[in-house]
């Protein structure tokens, strides 16, 4: 009984990790024109490595970057608009990852706030109608 066998030899392709594409960020900076003069509005885009897109020092350090006026990561607020149109601010990677999972179309849009460069101190004017300076934050600054 004789068998007879036959061997294909069939290329497996290379198992390379697929190239993974940056994260797009679109940001609109606002902030406070000259006494009596209206709001600037300015607007960026830039890409961000994927490996560091969840995290929120980074991201706040790159918006600095690319908007010199800000100079430093503690002279503004970055802010996402929500489902229902609300910006909702973030400060946290955690609350990045929140912002990034709205993310629909690719680009991830982010609101620049600046704030007074001179100080992060709150001022009474500050305060919120209950008179707290930070809603739902326990600050030692403040006691």
């Amino acid at each position: 009984c004789d068998v007879l066998v036959f061997l294909r030899a069939v290329r497996i392709p290379d198992l390379q990790p697929r190239p993974t594409m940056s994260l797009t960020v679109k940001a609109y900076l606002d902030r406070p024109g000259a006494q009596g003069t209206p709001p600037e509005h300015e607007i960026r885009r830039f890409a961000i490595d994927p490996s560091v897109s969840s995290s929120y020092d980074y991201l706040s350090r790159k918006v600095a970057q690319v908007f010199p006026c800000l100079s430093e990561p503690g002279n503004f607020q970055l802010f996402w608009k929500d489902g229902e149109g609300d910006l909702v601010s973030f400060s946290s990677d955690e609350e990045l990852l929140e912002a990034l999972g709205f993310v629909s179309d690719g680009i991830f849009r982010i609101y620049v706030k600046a704030t007074s460069s001179g100080s992060s101190q709150a001022t009474p004017g500050d305060a919120q109608p209950d008179g707290t300076f930070h809603p739902n934050v326990v600050c030692d600054g403040c006691n």
